[in-house]
């Protein structure tokens, strides 16, 4: 792990192609999506990652944070629950990310996966 960030909707652990954040948060809205995007550029600078989403229970996020809060780095993004209704949710949101997006069942699968789209 390179470093962790405590944030106001969860924890980020950034690795050398991906960070993962554990989302404990509520709701996600554009104050918590700038501070992410925030925290995950300035920490990769410019290199590509993909965020990999640890949500236990689903959540209420705002769809329209993927058109607002736009990331330099992010060019993926891993979706990781053994919910249904989190399911549900990353299927809805897979059409509103323009990159690389999919679902999974444990973090282990979704950071391969990382590594595969990073390259």
């Amino acid at each position: 792990m390179e470093k962790k960030y405590e944030l106001s909707s969860g924890l980020l652990e950034c690795y050398l192609n991906y960070a993962i954040f554990y989302f404990n948060a509520p709701q996600y809205d554009f104050a918590e999506a700038k501070e992410l995007v925030k925290t995950i550029d300035n920490h990769y600078k410019g290199r590509k990652c993909v965020i990999i989403s640890n949500r236990e229970m689903a959540k209420n996020v705002n769809p329209k944070v993927y058109q607002k809060a736009k990331s330099k780095s992010v060019v993926g993004i891993a979706i990781v629950s053994n919910s249904e209704t989190v399911k549900s949710e990353a299927y809805n949101e897979q059409s509103l990310f323009q990159g690389a997006f999919s679902y999974f069942e444990t973090i282990e699968e979704a950071a391969n996966w990382a590594n595969t789209v990073v390259g």
